[in-house]
C-alpha cells in the first residue's frame, strides 16, 4: 500500500512537471513577444507623435472591451493612436494595435472602428507579424525570438524587419485572409453589425478609385480589396448572416417628431411623410417607422417601394410588406408623396456610400 502511494505521488509529480513545461515555455515565450511589441511601439513613438486624447481613447477601449472575450491568447492588448494623415492602422506582436489619426478620420461610424480593429486583433492574437517575418527570414518563429532577443547582429535588422511588416500591413494573402473571416466572426460575437467589415473596404476601394496614386497605407494588402470584399459576403452567406449595410454606416433611421401642430415621419433627419397632429396619426406615424427601420434597407431596390391596390384602397408596400395604407387621417400626405420621399431618402443615403454594389 505503501509502495502504491508512493509510485502514484511520483506519477502524479511526473504528470504535473511534463504538463507544466510547456505551460512554463509558452508563458515564457508570451513575455518576450510582449517584449519585443515594446520595443517596436518605441520606435513607433519617435516617427509619430501619440495623440493623448482621454475620450477618444475611452472610446477605442470601450470596443476593445467587447472583443477581449472573444480571443484566444491573454496578451494585454490595448489600442493607441498616433498623429498622421496617411489612413492606416496595424497591430504589433504582444497585442499593441494603433490606429492612425487618418484612419479614424476616414470611418464613418464605431462599427467601422470595431471592424478596422477585429482584423487588426485577429493579426496579433494569431501573431501574424512574427509568422510574416520569419517567412522573409526564412527561419522559425523560435529562433526568430531567440535572435531579436540575443542582442546579436541579426536582432536589429530583424527588429526593423518586423517593424516594416506590421506598419505597412504586408501580410501574405493566407494571413490576411485569415485576418478578415476570423474579424469578421469576432465582430458578429461581439454584437457589431457584420456589414461594417464590408463597408469599410468598400469605402477604401471607392476613396482608390478617387485618388489612385496615394500612399497606401492600410490598402498595402494582398488580396485586393474587392477580393475580400467578396469572400467575406461568401463568409457571410456561409454563415447565413444577412449584410444590412445602414446599421453599419446609421443611415435609413427614421424618427418621429411633433412639428407646429404635425405628426411627422422623418429619415436621417429629413421628413418623408406629415400626418396633422392627432393619436391616431402618431401611431400610424410611429408604425411606419418600425417597419422602415426593418424593411428599408441600402440593398432595397426602388421598384420594391411601390404603391399597390389592396382590397380598393391604396397601400404603401416596402418589400414584403405593407406600412401605410388608406384610409388616411385627414390632411394627411399622400401615399405616392410618401413613397417618393422614400426612394430620395434612399438615394441619398446610397450618395453617402456610393462604393457598394447594392443590388448584387
Amino acid at each position: 500500500m505503501k509502495f502504491c502511494r508512493r509510485t502514484a505521488g511520483v506519477l502524479f509529480f511526473c504528470m504535473f512537471f511534463l504538463t507544466a513545461l510547456p505551460l512554463r515555455a509558452s508563458q515564457d515565450t508570451m513575455k518576450k513577444e510582449i517584449a519585443l511589441g515594446e520595443k517596436v511601439a518605441a520606435d513607433v513613438e519617435k516617427q509619430w507623435e501619440r495623440v493623448a486624447d482621454p475620450a477618444l481613447s475611452a472610446r477605442l477601449s470601450m470596443l476593445l472591451g467587447r472583443f477581449l472575450p472573444h480571443l484566444s491568447r491573454p496578451l494585454p492588448y490595448e489600442v493607441r493612436i498616433v498623429r498622421e494623415k496617411m489612413v492606416n492602422a496595424f497591430s504589433l506582436p504582444g497585442g499593441i494595435v494603433y490606429f492612425t489619426t487618418g484612419m479614424l478620420d476616414f470611418l464613418r461610424t464605431d462599427a467601422e472602428v470595431a471592424a478596422i480593429l477585429a482584423h487588426e486583433l485577429i493579426h496579433a492574437d494569431r501573431r501574424h507579424v512574427m509568422i510574416q517575418t520569419a517567412r522573409a527570414s526564412k527561419i522559425n518563429l523560435a529562433a526568430l525570438v531567440l535572435m531579436i532577443a540575443s542582442q546579436g547582429s541579426a536582432g536589429p535588422m530583424i527588429l526593423t524587419n518586423l517593424a516594416q511588416v506590421a506598419v505597412t500591413n504586408s501580410y501574405g494573402r493566407d494571413l490576411e485572409r485569415e485576418a478578415d473571416k476570423e474579424g469578421f466572426r469576432i465582430l458578429l460575437e461581439a454584437g457589431f453589425p457584420p456589414a461594417a467589415m464590408v463597408t469599410s473596404l468598400e469605402a477604401m476601394i471607392y476613396d482608390q478609385l478617387k485618388r489612385p496614386y496615394v500612399d497606401p497605407g492600410v490598402f498595402m494588402t494582398h488580396p485586393e480589396l474587392s477580393e475580400r470584399v467578396a469572400y467575406i459576403l461568401q463568409t457571410a452567406r456561409e454563415k447565413n448572416v444577412p449584410i444590412r449595410r445602414k446599421k453599419a454606416l446609421n443611415l435609413l433611421r427614421p424618427s418621429v417628431e411633433s412639428r407646429e401642430g404635425k405628426t411627422v415621419l422623418l429619415l436621417d433627419g429629413d421628413p418623408v411623410w406629415s400626418l396633422p397632429e392627432s393619436g391616431e396619426s402618431r401611431a400610424a406615424a410611429v408604425n411606419a417607422a418600425e417597419k422602415i427601420d426593418d424593411l428599408l434597407q441600402m440593398e432595397t431596390a426602388p421598384y420594391e417601394i411601390q404603391i399597390i391596390s389592396l382590397d380598393g384602397k391604396n397601400a404603401l408596400r416596402v418589400g414584403p410588406s405593407i406600412i401605410a395604407r388608406e384610409p388616411l387621417p385627414k390632411g394627411a400626405g399622400t401615399l405616392e408623396s410618401f413613397r417618393e420621399s422614400l426612394v430620395q431618402s434612399l438615394g441619398e443615403a446610397r450618395n453617402k456610400h456610393p462604393g457598394a454594389k447594392y443590388l448584387h
